[in-house]
């Protein structure tokens, strides 16, 4: 009797466990349906009543001029990369016609020295050319005079009638008048030559010394390149290698060409800041924004794109993406002293 009312306990506890299976999953759907329901409906709401505020795009810029001025290696003699020796310390405020960088100018003063010597070179060879050919010209204008009077001589001996010499002494005077008119055609063609050659031989050393004062002018007008000079007012920002981001420094050999700084001038001042191509279509020109300066972040002020450039172009330091300059202007505020290459966090709100 008692294992009956054992076996029924059992049963009954089975079977309760198993309803409480079966509604388990309608009971979950219910409440799901109820409280979370009022939370869903409740975001959607606020989702209806809120507004989508446009993304807003920071920027990395820094102070530029609208007006300024760079300074590049020169290409002076014939190498074609050069060592700084000497650079204004940067931020340094330049006055025109004061020099700002020099170059190492060892490697150009030896080819000087060389090129000095190679012309004093060709003016001693066109000295000594010249009095060989003179001597020349007069030796052979000597041998045409000579040539002329034995002609004569000649001349002389063959006009003597055959009658009054002998048949063999005429026969003799008629060909040494032959003989005498060939050597005088050959002194006059010898001559000639000899004359032909004095006037291109000095042209010749005309060219070679011409050439030689040319490349020893254009050595020392490159020595003289390699002092830089101020053209305009303003402080010296030194410019960086476009692989290490590293800006460039006394002692530095930098290639022909390549930029190594630039002096802006004071006035005209511009925020130049760039976009990346993913975002270039959010900004527009006119566009509102806001400017900090790194130096000075609690204070703000505000500018407007002014113009947004056409082509990308690769920043090497910065990755393989397209990026697109960005001009901005901006009113001046009397808190904030701005000069030209302090860095800017630009903010723009970007389009919907």
């Amino acid at each position: 009797m008692r294992l009956n009312r054992d076996s029924s306990r059992v049963f009954n506890w089975r079977r309760s466990l198993l309803l409480a299976a079966l509604l388990l999953p309608f009971t979950s759907v219910n409440a799901a349906n109820e409280a979370p329901g009022f939370s869903s409906k409740l975001s959607s709401d606020q989702g209806s009543n809120k507004q989508v505020e446009p993304e807003r795009l920071l920027l990395t810029g820094k102070i530029s001029s609208v007006k300024s001025q760079s300074f590049m290696v020169p290409k002076a003699g014939n190498a074609w990369r050069y060592q700084i020796q000497w650079m204004l310390p940067e931020g340094s405020i330049a006055k025109p016609g004061e020099t700002v960088v020099i170059f190492d100018k060892s490697q150009l003063a030896n080819q000087i020295e060389q090129l000095e010597a190679s012309l004093l070179r060709v003016t001693a060879q066109e000295q000594s050319q010249s009095i060989d050919l003179t001597s020349s010209v007069l030796q052979a204008k000597f041998d045409l005079k000579q040539k002329v009077s034995e002609l004569d001589k000649s001349q002389l001996d063959a006009d003597v009638p055959a009658d009054y010499i002998a048949a063999k002494d005429y026969a003799e005077n008629q060909f040494n008048l032959m003989k005498a008119k060939s050597e005088l055609s050959k002194a006059r063609q010898s001559l000639k030559e000899v004359l032909d050659k004095q006037a291109a031989s000095k042209a010749q050393l005309a060219i070679d010394k011409n050439r030689a004062n040319l490349e020893l002018a254009q050595a020392l007008n490159g020595l003289e390149q390699l002092a830089l000079k101020a053209e305009i007012k303003g402080p010296l920002l030194y410019s960086s290698d476009p692989w290490s981001q590293k800006k460039y420094a006394v002692g530095d050999t930098v290639q022909i060409g390549r930029q190594i700084a630039s002096l802006p001038a004071m006035e005209e001042l511009e925020v130049v800041a760039w976009v990346n191509e993913v975002d270039v279509d959010k900004i527009a020109i006119g566009n509102p924004v806001t400017l900090r300066l790194d130096s000075q972040s609690d204070i703000s002020f505000s500018g407007d794109i002014k113009l947004i450039g056409r082509q990308a172009q690769k920043q090497l330091a910065w990755g393989s993406s397209n990026w697109f300059k960005v001009e901005i202007r901006f009113e001046p505020d009397e808190r904030v002293k701005i000069i030209p290459g302090m860095s800017v966090l630009v903010t723009a709100a970007g389009q919907i």
